[in-house]
């Protein structure tokens, strides 16, 4: 790979990979750099039409990570072909050389020829161990970020809350990702018949989230935060939350396990319940005094350092038992509570004005590598469009028909629309299919599809509902 790129190649490419001498990290550096220039430039476009700032973000990612992977640049190639090079890593043993495993991964990847013949390319270069390298760095920046963002969720969260939100908000949030996870499933089998299952299984998943930043914005900005059916939205949208991470980890569960069976499912259903038991006992019986001891170490530094500590702990944790490191993320900012360190926090000081920051340095970049990994040539497929029309239409249908299982004197059209966009949680199921390979370039695009033209249409929707009512 010729080290020294071209000049217009490098003023665009966060992700170039240049000659060093010295810090084997300095081209990181300057990806990080375009990264985080990238997000803020997308999220400023984003706000100038009105729209969500994660919007601008995923489609700046679009556009760039389109125009450096048409170039031929090793690393954008790489971080979009990740799920497809996890096979050949699997399939190089010791009695597989290299070049055998990349012919027997990419076999099973069935890539189109013309991305096959690049990604082989890539990965035959003698500094593919470098190229490599440098991409597992930018994802690892970009895992950060969902973590961070799922802790800061976790943080609006608390197990005493859950037991308050009452039955309507319950009923509201299981029907509200049943129906979509059915219909999203069966839409999927009736258009694509020979849909693999599990991929048909993990649509319908990723369709029973909900993005309820969005709507809450739209609120506010209409001064509706008030309305009972409001608070019902948002109130629903917490136990939203908890469901859909909890789906989420059956169905990466029967992935992993390789096929639907009533044992695997009960076996994952018990570790995404037990592990959220065990949190709820970790907060009742022994974080106080978990936290007394840690400070005798960190001193000062205890606010800040034991609620990430936790953060990566949990997402460890959560992983090794087999479920999303996202799910611990979300436990330990829900077990986190500003009354644990009264006698260490400074009056002036909160876990959100210290962590958010962080998170805000971190959460973009993931948006941005969401659109980078997208291959906008799949738009181009009639089986994509009709395929993610299809499914935005399923995932406003779904959600909108849960409104109406609320209680009467409700506007249930109101209610049913606030659960509609999918937003940053679609993106990060999305990302986890795509990780996983139970989603391909083209069932990725389609979830893309659902997450940008959802978070289009519900603020109009919205605000029209609300003038109604208003009127």
């Amino acid at each position: 790979m010729d080290r020294f790129k071209l000049l217009p190649v490098l003023l665009l490419s966060p992700l170039t990979v240049l000659g060093s001498h010295g810090d084997p990290y300095a081209s990181d550096f300057l990806a990080i750099f375009f990264l985080l220039v990238g997000a803020a430039l997308g999220a400023y476009l984003a706000r100038k039409l009105n729209q969500p700032p994660v919007l601008g973000e995923l489609i700046i990612g679009m556009v760039v990570g389109a125009a450096l992977y048409q170039m031929g640049d090793a690393v954008a190639i790489a971080i979009r072909h990740n799920s497809e090079i996890e096979h050949v890593l699997h399939a190089h043993t010791a009695d597989v050389t290299w070049e055998e495993a990349v012919h027997i991964g990419l076999e099973e990847a069935h890539l189109r020829p013309e991305m096959e013949a690049q990604l082989t390319e890539v990965l035959l270069q003698s500094d593919y161990r470098n190229i490599d390298m440098h991409a597992r760095y930018t994802l690892l920046f970009s895992s950060m970020g969902v973590i961070l963002l799922l802790f800061m969720v976790g943080l609006e969260i608390k197990t005493t809350e859950m037991v308050g939100m009452g039955r309507p908000a319950f009923i509201l949030a299981i029907m509200g990702v049943i129906l979509p996870f059915a219909l999203g499933f069966l839409v999927s089998k009736l258009l694509f018949a020979d849909m693999d299952t599990n991929t048909a299984i993990f649509i319908g998943a990723t369709l029973g989230a909900t993005s309820i930043g969005i709507t809450a914005r739209v609120f506010k900005d209409a001064n509706a935060l008030h309305l009972k059916e409001s608070k019902l939205v948002l109130g629903a949208a917490v136990i939203d939350d908890i469901l859909g991470l909890i789906l989420l980890a059956i169905v990466t569960g029967l992935i992993s396990s390789g096929g639907l069976d009533v044992t695997n499912i009960l076996i994952i259903l018990g570790k995404a319940v037990g592990f959220l038991i065990a949190i709820f006992l970790f907060e009742k019986y022994a974080i106080q005094w978990v936290i007394n001891k840690f400070a005798i170490i960190a001193r000062e530094r205890t606010f800040l350092f034991f609620p990430i500590s936790l953060l990566f702990f949990l997402a460890w944790s959560a992983d090794a038992i087999g479920l999303a490191t996202i799910v611990g993320a979300f436990a330990a900012g829900m077990v986190i509570q500003e009354k644990y360190f009264n006698n260490i926090k400074l009056d002036h000081q909160s876990i959100e004005d210290l962590v958010s920051p962080i998170e805000e340095l971190f959460a973009p970049v993931f948006f941005v590598m969401m659109g980078f990994q997208v291959d906008i040539m799949s738009f181009m497929n009639t089986d994509v469009i009709l395929l993610g029309l299809a499914m935005t239409a399923v995932a406003i249908i779904g959600k909108v028909a849960a409104g109406f299982f609320t209680e009467k004197g409700q506007n249930k059209w109101l209610i049913g629309v606030g659960l509609v966009p999918r937003g940053e949680v679609g993106l990060i199921f999305a990302s986890i299919g795509k990780t996983t390979g139970v989603l391909d370039d083209h069932l990725f695009a389609v979830i893309i599809m659902v997450v940008i033209l959802t978070t289009l249409l519900t603020p109009p929707m919205l605000m029209g509902i609300i003038k109604k009512m208003k009127a």
